[in-house]
C-alpha cells in the first residue's frame, strides 16, 4: 500500500519538484476529517500510481502558501513537479472526479 511521505517547509519544494505525479495532503493534527480521509487518499493514490505526500498545514506556512486552503483536508495535485490544482474534500467520488478533470487516469 502507498504510504504518505511526511514533508516540511524545508523538504517541500525539492520533494514535490522531483515528483512526476503526486497528491499532497494538507492536514492538521487536530482535524478529525483529515484522519478519516487519509486511508481513502492512500487507496486512490495507490490505484492511480501516484506519490503521496502529507504536510501539516499549521506547522509549515511556506508550503501552505503554495495553494489556497479554505478548509482541511486540502489536496494538491502535482504533475511534472508543479502544483496544478487543489481540492478540499473528504469524499472519494469528488477526488476521482477531480483527478479525471485534470487528465489523470487509473
Amino acid at each position: 500500500m502507498t504510504d504518505f511521505v511526511e514533508l516540511s517547509d524545508s523538504t517541500f519544494s525539492s520533494t514535490v519538484s522531483a515528483s512526476k505525479l503526486a497528491l499532497v495532503d494538507y492536514y492538521a493534527s487536530w482535524c478529525g476529517a483529515c484522519r478519516m480521509a487519509a486511508p481513502m487518499f492512500r487507496r486512490v493514490a495507490e490505484e492511480f500510481k501516484m506519490d503521496l505526500f502529507k504536510i501539516d498545514a499549521e506547522k509549515n506556512p511556506d508550503a501552505r502558501g503554495q495553494v489556497e486552503i479554505e478548509n482541511l483536508p486540502t489536496l494538491a495535485l502535482v504533475k511534472d513537479g508543479k502544483i496544478v490544482a487543489s481540492l478540499c474534500t473528504t469524499r472519494e467520488e469528488s477526488l476521482r472526479n477531480f483527478l479525471a478533470e485534470n487528465g489523470i487516469q487509473s
